[in-house]
């Protein structure tokens, strides 16, 4: 998925299940993205070792010596991405190194049409939930 679908996403699960502050939605919004990080590292594949719990464990750890919070908010921004990726034709291998099991669900093609509709569904349920809060 693209990025804005996985920070959209990302945000929809922190509204929906969390009330809390700023920062812990900031943390999960920066993790969302984290996985997509591999796109950079030209020796390590897409959605490789990135795209795995064990990869998100391991980075949300730096996180628990500041706060338990922090280190919850930035494995659950994270591990909302590759659930997000689990729902496209490519999928994710998450239990890596331990396992080769590939999540790929299948119904959304990255940067298509159904990631859009996907996006946009979760766009208006990320505004009925905001304005049940306000309202």
């Amino acid at each position: 998925m693209l990025l804005a679908t996985h920070v959209l996403f990302s945000l929809f699960l922190g509204v929906l299940f969390f009330k809390t502050n700023v920062m812990f939605f900031g943390f999960m919004l920066v993790a969302s993205i984290m996985p997509d990080l591999d796109i950079y590292i030209p020796f390590i594949k897409h959605r490789g070792i990135f795209h795995s719990i064990t990869a998100g464990l391991l980075l949300s750890l730096v996180f628990i010596q500041y706060s338990l919070s922090l280190f919850l908010a930035f494995f659950l921004g994270f591990c909302s991405h590759l659930f997000a990726d689990s729902l496209t034709k490519m999928g994710v291998k998450p239990f890596w190194p331990f396992s080769r099991y590939n999540t790929d669900f299948g119904f959304i093609t990255t940067g298509k049409f159904s990631e859009q509709v996907f996006a946009g569904i979760i766009f208006v349920l990320l505004a009925i939930k905001l304005l049940s809060i306000v309202i």
